[in-house]
């Protein structure tokens, strides 16, 4: 018997385990805010792969029958806090989001809580969609000469100030650092103040800077989505917080920011690596202790582990891509556009690959706690880079659950269809797809 045959076989029997011993609940779902149009609204860096689909997938839903209908798609880049923000709504504004794109997962997004709806919003069931990974990289000007690499450690202390938030710098001038570190400016450099780059403090980006390189060396400023407010008072002046990932990239590449010090999300620097820089700005290397080696922020590296922050725990900075919504729509309803969206973008890599981020297996739904205090088996997960028996249990809920009586339409089950796109329905051709991400999962681990 060939592996496709052996796991079908086995996804046979785990669906029935799960049809007799697990209760598959019914989700809440919120209807589309207009029909015929699909708003989603958010990240930054998940932005570049929703510009990458929206035509594609404009055309494809013209192609489908009821209760798909012609959909036209808004996007907007205003970052992942501002999309969750329009996905929630709150007492005073109104719900202005089908689905929210975001680089942080939502428990760092604040759009779980223990009972629903969250105080002050419109969310009645918050689902979260891994659709890739990002990792940060530290950027400089590629005018600067003097800074191609550093440890995590040396990263924050460079936008740190030296008690708790009090405008002291670590380093105020670039010539504080050198002296510190030992390097040899070039003339007119040591005076210069160091300014200072990065994301809006709702952002993904900035959550993931700050779990990576402030979190493990005793600076947390963590954004709280309930006030609107960083933890703390931020800890260095001069600092210039952009609302996209591509407002980070302009600005590092104007003449007055030449000795300034950045983040950005992965993705927007793939250009930059190697000896040309054509977008203005050089990613430094980071430390890596283990092997005392000097590690170029790139896909290959943060995919091998090498690319990491410290020797501890999280080492690897790598970071999830999300689309949320409120609900498991049913495929029986026009919100089922929703959930065609998410495994559209998911049936394809290269639209995540294309844009510089990590692709994910597309068997691999389960085994990490999403955060959420109020998930239920078959509707809610993380993914956990691992290929194995969670995932079949997740699939085989998902398949129960459509075929249930809320006829719930899970974007990680809805694979494909007859052609290579997925077509708003679970059935055996979805079957197939998750037996052959399975086999390909095993052939390279």
């Amino acid at each position: 018997m060939n592996k496709s045959k052996v796991i079908i076989s086995t996804l046979v029997i785990a669906m029935f385990a799960i049809s007799v011993f697990a209760a598959i609940p019914v989700r809440a779902q919120t209807t589309l805010l207009a029909s015929g149009q699909l708003k989603v609204l958010g990240s930054s860096t998940v932005f570049p792969i929703s510009s990458a689909v929206q035509p594609l997938f404009q055309t494809y839903t013209g192609t489908l029958s009821a209760p798909f209908t012609s959909t036209t798609v808004t996007l907007n880049d205003l970052g992942s806090g501002a999309g969750i923000a329009a996905l929630e709504g709150s007492s005073t504004t109104p719900v202005t989001a089908d689905i929210a794109a975001a680089s942080k997962d939502g428990a760092a997004g604040g759009i779980f809580g223990t009972t629903y709806p969250l105080s002050g919003t419109h969310v009645n069931d918050p689902q979260e969609f891994m659709i890739g990974q990002d990792s940060i990289a530290i950027i400089v000007p590629a005018t600067n000469t003097w800074l191609s690499q550093a440890s995590a450690s040396q990263v924050s202390d460079l936008f740190a100030t030296t008690g708790n938030g009090n405008g002291v710098p670590v380093y105020a001038t670039w010539g504080a650092w050198a002296t510190a570190v030992g390097v040899t400016l070039p003339s007119g450099v040591a005076s210069q103040p160091i300014s200072h780059i990065g994301r809006e403090f709702s952002a993904g980006t900035f959550d993931g800077f700050n779990t990576f390189f402030m979190k493990p060396f005793g600076r947390d400023m963590t954004y709280s989505a309930s006030t609107g407010t960083t933890a703390g008072v931020w800890t260095t002046p001069d600092y210039q917080g952009k609302t996209a990932n591509q407002d980070v990239l302009t600005a590092m590449q104007q003449s007055q920011n030449a000795y300034a010090i950045g983040f950005i999300g992965l993705g927007f620097v793939q250009n930059d690596l190697g000896a040309s820089h054509p977008d203005g700005i050089i990613p430094l290397k980071l430390l890596n202790p283990t092997t005392s080696t000097y590690i170029s922020p790139s896909i290959v590296n943060v995919k091998n582990g090498s690319y990491v922050n410290n020797a501890a725990t999280p080492a690897v900075i790598v970071r999830g891509l999300w689309y949320f919504m409120d609900g498991i729509p049913s495929a029986n309803s026009p919100e089922a556009v929703k959930s065609l969206w998410i495994s559209y973008v998911k049936s394809n890599d290269a639209f995540v690959s294309n844009d510089g981020y990590i692709t994910i297996n597309r068997a691999d739904m389960a085994g990490k706690a999403s955060g959420n205090p109020n998930t239920s088996v078959g509707t809610q997960t993380i993914p956990d880079g691992v290929v194995d028996f969670n995932d079949l249990v997740y699939f085989a809920s998902a398949w129960i659950a459509y075929y249930g009586p809320t006829h719930a339409l899970n974007p990680y089950a809805d694979m494909k269809g007859t052609g290579s796109a997925p077509d708003g329905v679970i059935d055996f051709n979805d079957l197939v797809a998750f037996a052959n991400n399975w086999i390909a999962y095993y052939a390279t681990h």
